[in-house]
């Protein structure tokens, strides 16, 4: 027990909906819409310290539960409902640290998850169910760091938190989250997303590539692709890098097709022609994104091979800790962190990567408001592989970040590629007010 335990007295939940200015495919699925969970948790620590944290995720149905029997509106209805459970579990917690009462939270998500959607409904996804927790899991740590004043993310260590990591894995005794973390950086590059279908040029329609490069500058793209025919997706990687060229003397590639390869041969085959067709094009892909299927368990030998060329990453597939564990014997160079699945999470699997010489990256998920705000605090102070924030809501939901750029301008005007992560006292889950 320490002095920085709290427990949640009383609780505020909100959603916002956001509707995207154009829609965002993936894979085949175009997202226009999308819900932003709010929780805001006053609670009290041992001594009668009283904060208040707020904590955002985003519950994105066609990314977490793109597939099911129930119509878009009724899952995103099942994932309210969810938001809504969970912050009820969290005022019924004992007084503990943010980690020990998430591990509470989560310890039957499975079995919670198995009749979430009512009677005979199918089993929510775990992926999803864990964006419910995450509202609720962010907010616990915001008010827990603004409840000592100190930052939340410098509080995960020996001094405040109730177990080292040897709960997931019996190496990591004596390791704790807050003992990894790197200097902070308030300039943050920024990775700029072209879509499936997004125009390259001017002339090929608006929002086009080109003149966000002349604008922004960005170093650092994401390229949505198909998967399925990795010709035309080759084809697709020239022509952005291409472009790209014609803006920046270095250009920083990640490719993300989306769960659309059969299996990783066909991600091979992808890579093969990208560097047929140009060696300057291939050397510039940095990483790729979970090539197969979330539900797939592909050939480790296949994934290794992939790996070998250019580092690859679980991502949609990864919705358990414990799946670190076995990461790279399965093939896989590392995992993919998300905001929106919760700060505990996060900073688990950020020091088990570390831990284990895994690659780890940030993404955001059109994170917008506070939700993008955390996303770049992670980015900012994680021992990531890779140290940029895609900041995709400044193109598909620009309206989303209206409250924080009057604020803030600074963290969403991109500026020569980068952002600026405002000076604040360094509280709480978001360092500044």
């Amino acid at each position: 027990m320490y002095d920085t335990d709290i427990r949640a007295r009383d609780a505020v939940v909100a959603f916002r909906e956001v509707r995207l200015a154009r829609p965002f495919v993936i894979s085949g699925r175009p997202i226009d819409f999308f819900t932003i969970a709010e929780v805001t948790l006053d609670v009290e620590t041992r001594h009668g310290r009283r904060a208040r944290g707020h904590g955002q995720s985003v519950l994105s149905v066609p990314w977490a539960w793109p597939h099911g029997d129930l119509p878009v509106p009724a899952r995103d209805e099942v994932l309210r409902t969810l938001v809504r459970r969970y912050v009820e579990a969290a005022l019924e917690a004992p007084c503990a640290d943010p980690v020990e009462t998430w591990r509470r939270l989560t310890a039957d998500l499975d079995g919670v998850l198995a009749t979430a959607a009512g009677p005979g409904a199918e089993a929510v996804p775990r992926l999803a169910g864990l964006l419910a927790v995450g509202a609720v899991d962010n907010a616990l740590h915001d008010a827990w760091g603004r409840a000592a004043g100190r930052s939340s993310l410098a509080m995960a260590t020996a001094d405040h938190l109730a177990q080292d990591l040897s709960w997931l894995d019996p190496g990591l005794r004596g390791t704790f989250p807050g003992d990894v973390l790197v200097a902070p950086r308030r300039h943050l590059a920024v990775q700029h997303v072209v879509g499936v279908g997004d125009p390259l040029s001017p002339a090929d329609g608006p929002a086009d590539l080109e003149t966000w490069l002349r604008r922004e500058r960005p170093h650092h793209l994401k390229l949505k692709l198909v998967g399925a025919d990795p010709a035309a997706d080759a084809e697709r990687v020239v022509a952005v890098h291409d472009v790209a060229a014609r803006h920046q003397d270095r250009v920083v590639l990640a490719l993300d097709p989306n769960e659309g390869c059969s299996g990783p041969q066909v991600a091979l085959r992808l890579l093969e022609e990208v560097a047929r067709l140009s060696p300057a094009a291939a050397a510039a892909v940095d990483y790729l994104e979970q090539p197969v299927a979330r539900t797939s368990d592909p050939d480790a030998a296949a994934l290794r091979e992939l790996s070998g060329r250019v580092p690859t990453v679980l991502y949609e597939g990864f919705d358990r800790l414990t799946g670190l564990l076995d990461l790279a014997d399965r093939g896989w160079s590392g995992v993919v962190v998300k905001a929106a699945k919760g700060q505990t999470a996060a900073l688990v699997a950020a020091t088990v990567a570390r831990a284990r010489s895994l690659w780890c990256v940030v993404q955001d998920l059109t994170a917008s408001s506070w939700a993008l705000a955390h996303s770049a605090r992670l980015v900012a102070e994680l021992p990531l592989t890779r140290r940029h924030l895609e900041l995709n809501s400044r193109q598909y939901a620009p309206d989303s970040n209206a409250d924080l750029a009057r604020r803030h301008p600074g963290l969403v005007s991109v500026r020569d590629g980068t952002v600026t992560y405002p000076d604040g006292d360094g509280t709480g889950l978001y360092g500044f007010a």
